[in-house]
């Protein structure tokens, strides 16, 4: 047995683990550990563990703890497989008898449980019964004692008016008006506040510079349209420059966000190519004499 421990303990050393590494990785406590190794099998709890053991200590230090078992069947201790599946089939055979008593306890005791049902089951039918009989009764003796009051209006009466209340309603009517008036007027002048502002900052024979004050909507739109001509145009935003050639009656366009600062634009044939900002149109140099190349700067404060 001492062969196995040897084996065992200069493959571990081999590793480099300690007792107390293989401990942690085995989970198997550092005693036993020890046992397995001076070949002191009977500290285990049982035969069955000292083979447990020795395959589970082979196996997390390299060895082959199937192949170590086969090598020393006869040095190991025999397990009694007799006496555990004797005590399994006792244990079974326990249990079945306690089964088969719960189930008669029940079967006899199902016609006293049906009788305590029906019982308890009529009670509350009774009860609903009585409850709902006594609610109906209390209310039809309400509704015959209670007196039937009639409110008679005399026309009369009705169609006067009085002259103090007309006035004081007529003035309502005209504060509401004028407030109304108020809200419009403050409603335009909001709007107006809102448009946006297109500045003309610098100017020559091929190039312009704008800035744009006012508010700066989350989606803004700069638009080329070609009319007359083709156009070879292109749209710079936040160095993302869309360009093509636009045919007569096609346009070019690109969007952006209130968080660009400039947008430039390159038009090949000014004589033909607008430009709109958010439905705005943008004015530029242009010559209808020939195709001139201008440069368009929108600048936002």
């Amino acid at each position: 047995m001492n062969e196995i421990g040897d084996k065992l303990k200069e493959a571990r050393k081999a590793k480099g683990y300690t007792l107390d590494d293989l401990q942690q990785k085995t989970k198997i406590q550092k005693r036993y550990l020890i046992a397995v190794e001076e070949g002191n099998l009977d500290v285990l709890p049982g035969n069955f563990y000292a083979r447990a053991f020795i395959k589970q200590y082979a196996d997390s230090v390299g060895l082959n703890g199937d192949d170590l078992i086969r090598e020393h069947m006869d040095a190991l201790p025999q397990t009694n497989n007799s006496n555990y599946s004797k005590s399994v089939h006792k244990t079974q055979t326990r249990s079945k008898t306690k089964n088969s008593g719960f189930v008669a306890t029940l079967r006899d005791s199902l016609p006293t449980l049906l009788i305590v049902l029906l019982v308890v089951a009529i009670v509350f039918a009774i009860y609903l019964a009585i409850t709902t009989g006594s609610d109906s009764d209390l209310d039809s003796f309400i509704n015959e004692d209670e007196p039937s009051t009639v409110i008679e209006v005399d026309d009369n009466e009705e169609a006067a008016s009085d002259p103090e209340e007309e006035s004081e309603t007529e003035e309502v009517n005209d504060e509401q008006t004028d407030t109304d008036t108020e809200e419009t007027a403050d409603e335009e002048e909001s709007v107006e506040d809102q448009s946006q502002t297109l500045t003309e900052v610098s100017s020559t024979e091929t190039s312009t510079t704008y800035t744009v004050s006012g508010p700066h909507p989350s989606e803004q739109t700069i638009i080329l349209n070609a009319e007359g001509g083709d156009s070879w145009s292109s749209i710079t935003i936040d160095g993302e420059t869309a360009s093509g050639l636009i045919a007569d009656g096609e346009s070019l366009s690109g969007s952006f966000d209130e968080n660009v600062a400039e947008v430039s634009i390159v038009i090949g044939n000014a004589a033909v190519t607008t430009i709109e900002l958010n439905g705005q149109e943008v004015p530029y140099n242009t010559s209808e004499a020939e195709a001139v190349r201008q440069e368009v700067t929108i600048e936002f404060e």
